[in-house]
């Protein structure tokens, strides 16, 4: 189907960072839509640098604040005024935060809005005790939500969810991952990974992802190695945690292409989260889940709804208690069970043939159907 519309793209972060977004436009460009993505020129943790060989076009915004309200009035000023005569069919906001100006924007210009929640705003941690502000964004995504011609979330739990709060259905289109050969476990990798089973970690390292849980479990783990890929808030705080530690790797900021060589090279991947208070990590599904499975090893999750039910689905991984012990039982086990970790891999090949982007790409076009 070809799209042959005009699509204008806002989000609030920087392209490099995105992968989902980079997929979705891709897609629509491929297909025949003419996409333009508007993206913040600034990574909090990392340097900045372009995306190599996109078939879309992008435009960086840039501003000189970067957090709190006055970098969100920014983001939507700029959006607003750069848009407000630009020739578009559809406005695609990501995420609350681009919603107020791409919703004025759609009732203004009488074009069609998508808003694609990839997280439950109104609920992250972020706005835990501040009433007020959790006020705002729920009056603005409502706001949204109520212009939108349609509405995307990442999975089905937390469409759901914003479905019962918001009153209009939410369509799944999932951060699964393209589809492709592995790439060679030979392929040059920019630190040299050492001759032990290798769990590893991709994403921020923020609160609420239990990396100091993970530290902790390595230490009681001698013969297993462990790589941190990412940066974040408390990369400075894990690394004094892990002082003196021979078996934990900073890697730092990595780019996609690294992490597809990398992954497959490992033993398990990590993706505890701590959902105490946010009904947005509760509802949570993250890109890392899938690109585990794509890299053909099993994945140790926590009790969350969208991780039990691909769990339960696909037998790629399992759901454990937050807690060191059951972290440490459950690597021991995939370690000298060798049967055992080898069913969780086999499990992990026949389901990236079910979750991939292929799949979900088609959920995407359908909705751009007239």
């Amino acid at each position: 189907m070809e799209i042959k519309q005009k699509i204008i793209i806002g989000i609030s972060g920087h392209i490099h960072t995105d992968q989902r977004m980079k997929r979705i436009a891709t897609s629509l460009s491929r297909h025949g839509g003419s996409v333009c993505l508007y993206y913040r020129d600034y990574i909090k943790h990392g340097a900045t640098r372009p995306s190599d060989n996109l078939p879309f076009e992008t435009k960086a915004m840039h501003f000189w604040a970067n957090q709190g309200v006055l970098f969100y009035l920014l983001l939507n000023w700029h959006l607003f005024t750069r848009l407000l005569f630009k020739k578009m069919d559809i406005l695609y906001a990501v995420d609350a935060d681009t919603l107020p100006a791409m919703t004025l924007l759609s009732i203004l210009k009488r074009k069609r809005l998508i808003y694609d929640a990839h997280e439950y705003f109104c609920e992250v941690p972020e706005l835990n005790n501040h009433s007020l502000k959790k006020s705002i964004w729920d009056m603005v995504t409502r706001w949204g939500v109520r212009q939108a011609w349609k509405c995307i979330s990442v999975g089905p739990m937390l469409a759901k969810e914003l479905e019962r709060r918001y009153g209009k259905p939410f369509a799944v289109v999932r951060n699964t991952t393209v589809l492709e050969d592995a790439p060679f476990a030979n392929s040059t990798l920019p630190f040299v990974l050492p001759n032990q089973p290798v769990i590893i970690y991709q994403g921020a390292l923020n609160e609420g992802r239990e990396l100091e849980l993970l530290i902790q479990a390595m230490k009681e783990l001698p013969d297993l190695y462990c790589v941190l890929a990412g940066e974040g808030d408390y990369s400075i705080r894990l690394r004094d945690l892990a002082k003196g530690m021979q078996n934990i790797h900073f890697a730092g900021v990595l780019s996609p292409q690294t992490l597809k060589i990398l992954t497959p090279q490992c033993f398990a991947g990590y993706n505890l989260l701590d959902a105490n208070g946010s009904l947005s990590y509760y509802y949570s599904l993250s890109n890392k889940y899938f690109d585990y499975i794509h890299a053909g090893i099993p994945s140790i999750s926590s009790h969350l709804p969208e991780y039990e039910a691909l769990n339960a689905a696909t037998g790629a991984g399992v759901c454990i208690d937050n807690s060191k012990d059951a972290l440490i039982k459950t690597l021991q086990s995939w370690h000298t069970d060798k049967a055992l970790y080898q069913k969780f891999r086999e499990n992990t090949n026949i389901a990236r043939n079910v979750y991939h982007w292929n799949t979900d790409e088609s959920t995407l076009l359908d909705l751009f159907r007239p």
